[in-house]
């Protein structure tokens, strides 16, 4: 995911870090609310789906109204930087898990599962990853280090990993067999998704295993061959024995373009025929090109959100709804240059607002929840 680093920035600049804090108890009551006597975990559930949201720990920690909403409304947790390489592994064999290990407490106090994001990625690594990533023979040496650490030590308590995250594109000129020119596809070698694959299934066999990326539902030839060279990819991992067994889609929606709705919709039929779980990973709505005026604003966001989950929710093997955070309270597309609103004007992005009232986009999730299949 690119849009939730600059987030993780702007907190460590106006927030302490609280490693090794104990977990406080948290008393979390459900809160009033006037959208629905449901929560949008019970509506979702009744259609046999996960919903729930990416969080960082200082949101959590910190803010207790937005603890409670999150309690309330989610049922699956994704940690926005906690498990990502720069933050469990700052230094070489340097680990350091006290937000992690709060965020699994927490969730594990509260019902809520959780989502591992991300074991194996070409960004977000630290500089001495970069550097030793280079030298022979320790490539495949710290990456297998990293992620059996990591595993194992959750082992059995989170319940999905995000294992490889965006690993192909044809817009970042990949390499012969598809795959992005990574530090590890360079120094580890062709096979190192193979590898992270394994070396994860080695360290816990229980979590379903995914392939996690963006920009796949939208209506141009480039967005076809990379849907194409998926479904090549996860046909060849399967082939070798890779255990993977999810694909994670990102969502971040652009309301001003087209989905695809006839390609998108065989793709998530051709990977469910693989045997993978579906997952939307990292719902949001990129409002940067809508109103200025809120209401007109909510309500494009809310629609095209609505059509977009109509379209996935549709296969069967979608079995959870992740938005990437739950509040526009915390949200890092205002600190997104890529994203950022050109008229400076705040990004509404998720489906609760500042104050955390609910918005549109919470009625169109919760309408798209209630009408799609059974699983």
């Amino acid at each position: 995911m690119k849009l939730g680093l600059s987030r993780r920035q702007l907190l460590r600049d106006s927030t302490a870090l609280l490693a090794g804090m104990a977990i406080s108890e948290s008393g979390f009551g459900a809160l009033p609310t006037s959208t629905s006597d449901l929560s949008l975990k019970q509506i979702a559930a009744q259609r046999g789906i996960l919903y729930g949201a990416e969080a960082v720990f200082e949101e959590l920690h910190d803010d207790k109204e937005f603890a409670a909403l999150f309690v309330e409304q989610c049922g699956i947790l994704t940690p926005g930087v906690e498990a990502k390489w720069a933050d469990v592994e700052p230094e070489d064999g340097e680990f350091h898990f006290e937000h992690l290990d709060w965020m699994v407490d927490f969730a594990e106090k509260n019902g809520i599962k959780i989502r591992g994001h991300n074991l194996m990625w070409s960004v977000y690594n630290p500089a001495w990853a970069r550097a030793a990533v280079s030298l022979e023979g320790r490539g495949s040496e710290i990456l297998q280090r990293h992620i059996t650490t990591e595993v194992a030590r959750y082992r059995g308590r989170i319940s999905y990993w995000d294992v490889a995250n965006e690993v192909t594109d044809p817009l970042y000129n990949p390499l012969d067999d598809g795959l992005v020119d990574s530090m590890w596809h360079r120094h580890v070698g062709p096979l190192a998704i193979d590898d992270a694959f394994k070396w994860t299934y080695a360290a816990d066999p229980t979590p379903i295993l995914f392939v996690n990326d963006d920009n796949l539902e939208y209506d141009s030839p480039d967005r076809e061959e990379k849907r194409n060279t998926y479904l090549r990819l996860v046909e060849t991992w399967l082939k070798r024995g890779v255990p993977i067994t999810g694909f994670g889609l990102e969502s971040h929606l652009r309301p001003l373009k087209r989905i695809d709705e006839k390609r998108y919709r065989r793709f998530l039929a051709e990977l469910a025929g693989m045997g993978l779980t579906i997952h939307i990973t990292e719902l949001d709505i990129i409002d940067r090109d809508l109103p200025a005026d809120i209401a007109l604003r909510d309500k494009q966001g809310a629609d095209f959100c609505k059509r977009f989950l109509d379209i996935a929710l549709d296969e069967p093997a979608v079995k959870a709804v992740i938005t990437w955070g739950l509040s526009d309270r915390y949200t890092g597309m205002d600190g997104d240059p890529d994203v950022v609103r050109p008229d400076g004007l705040p990004s509404r992005c998720l489906p609760y607002d500042r104050d955390l009232k609910a918005k549109p986009m919470w009625h169109a999730i919760a309408d798209a929840l209630r009408h799609a299949p059974a699983r």
